[in-house]
């Protein structure tokens, strides 16, 4: 079971549309690439999280210091592994506090824990036969919570603990539904901190905490009358600015995340629709772009999250930064070329840029890079199992969460797109040795 993040973060420093990488931070990705698969060879760790659960996390340079605290945690994770009587845990999120959490083998540490604060933490396991009945308890809870909603989707949120789980499923169990209801229209209900708006139609949230009686009141509106308020403010969006947005900006998507209200979002939008009178402002990408309470971060040449009360004017000075369409176009351009002549190597890998949250510039720069070494290393070989070269950006916390947990890991060598060409041989020589042993 794989934590998740509930929101995307992004990171750059800029010099004009310049990205110039703190090389620290560029290794710290390749650090982690190397500590998760320590971990997975040595205790069997299958899945690895930066913050898993982060909400807060402010602008697009915030995520260098997120993912240096990470890999700081990850390492004392791994001595406390090796000095633990318990190495059992397969799901690991490295956070901002202690929590066990979707059974017995995930868990959430602290960052900045000590070794021995984390190796209490993982020697206190309850004993077998206190694990089965637990188990027993939650599957019974669900039995009869299937049978009396004829539902099959319930589950609860990794972000609560497996006793705010169980509490949660014991409340939802003890409610009384009238004996006229055949069926609820609900068709997913997720268990979490706090009941709070549904991201889809369809799919209810409740609180773990929330008691029989305020479950049941949730539990019988009607879930289409229930996101059909927050269908009427989009279409009161799109009947104010929906013009401005697609002739000034060809903005594909507005989206406004759950955790803001329909007044915030409409507020957000109306910052938008300011902020796109600038010429300047128009001459980027927009692709989609989410209103959120927190968050304002540059995605790739496209997409960007941005804070729903950013004013208009901060909102235009941040992403100034953004590349413009025309530089955009001449990168991608660039990187398709590039990627051709990658093709084929003496190295034997297949060079690719992630698809995801990558700018154009970046992967164009990083083939650069590859095919520099390439030159430099002519008798360079790839050792099995790895036979791709991926190119990730490692200063954003998804893609990086991706990169560590990929299904293609395996075959596939993830590296940092902000390496310098020292960085990137140093990273390739130390996996072919790695891989020869």
């Amino acid at each position: 079971m794989a934590l998740q993040l509930l929101s995307r973060i992004f990171l750059a420093f800029w010099v004009g549309f310049l990205f110039i990488p703190p090389p620290a931070t560029a290794n710290a990705f390749h650090y982690l690439l190397e500590e998760k698969q320590a971990l997975e060879k040595q205790f069997g760790v299958q899945t690895l999280e930066c913050f898993p659960f982060i909400k807060k996390i402010g602008f697009t340079e915030d995520q260098i210091p997120l993912i240096e605290q990470c890999l700081t945690g990850t390492r004392i994770l791994k001595e406390a592994f090796a000095d633990s009587r318990n190495s059992t845990y397969k799901v690991i999120g490295i956070s901002n506090q202690f929590l066990k959490t979707a059974g017995f083998h995930t868990i959430l540490i602290p960052w900045n824990a000590t070794k021995d604060e984390v190796i209490q933490f993982l020697n206190n396991q309850p004993s077998h036969e206190e694990q089965t009945a637990f188990l027993d308890k939650i599957r019974g809870l669900k039995q009869n919570i299937s049978r009396k909603l004829k539902i099959k989707q319930f589950y609860c949120s990794q972000e609560i603990s497996n006793n705010d789980c169980l509490k949660g499923y014991e409340n939802l169990s003890a409610m009384r539904l009238p004996d006229r209801l055949k069926t609820i229209g609900w068709q997913e209900i997720v268990i979490t901190r706090s009941h709070t708006a549904p991201d889809s139609p369809g799919k209810l949230i409740l609180g773990f905490n929330d008691s029989p009686a305020k479950m049941r009141e949730h539990l019988l509106k009607d879930p289409f009358k229930t996101w059909n308020p927050r269908q009427k403010m989009y279409e009161r969006i799109q009947e104010k600015y929906g013009t401005v947005f697609k002739n000034k900006l060809q903005l594909e998507n507005l989206i406004c995340a759950v955790d803001i209200s329909m007044e915030e979002c409409e507020q957000g939008a109306s910052n938008l629709a300011q902020a796109s009178q600038s010429t300047d402002f128009r001459m980027r990408h927009w692709g989609r772009v989410t209103l959120n309470r927190f968050n304002t971060l540059i995605q790739d040449d496209f997409h960007a999250f941005i804070r729903y009360d950013l004013p208009s004017a901060e909102i235009k000075k941040y992403f100034s930064r953004k590349a413009i369409k025309t530089q955009a176009a001449e990168k991608t351009t660039l990187a398709i070329k590039l990627e051709g002549q990658t093709k084929n190597n003496s190295t034997q890998l297949r060079a690719v840029c992630d698809l995801e949250g990558l700018r154009s510039e970046l992967c164009a720069r990083s083939f650069e890079t590859f095919i520099r070494f390439v030159k430099k290393n002519r008798d360079y070989r790839v050792q099995t199992p790895w036979d791709t070269l991926m190119f990730v950006d490692g200063m954003q916390l998804d893609r990086v969460n991706f990169a560590l947990n990929s299904s293609s890991r395996d075959t596939y060598l993830y590296i940092d797109a902000n390496s310098n060409d020292t960085q990137l041989a140093a990273y390739l020589n130390q996996r072919r040795a790695a891989a020869a042993k």
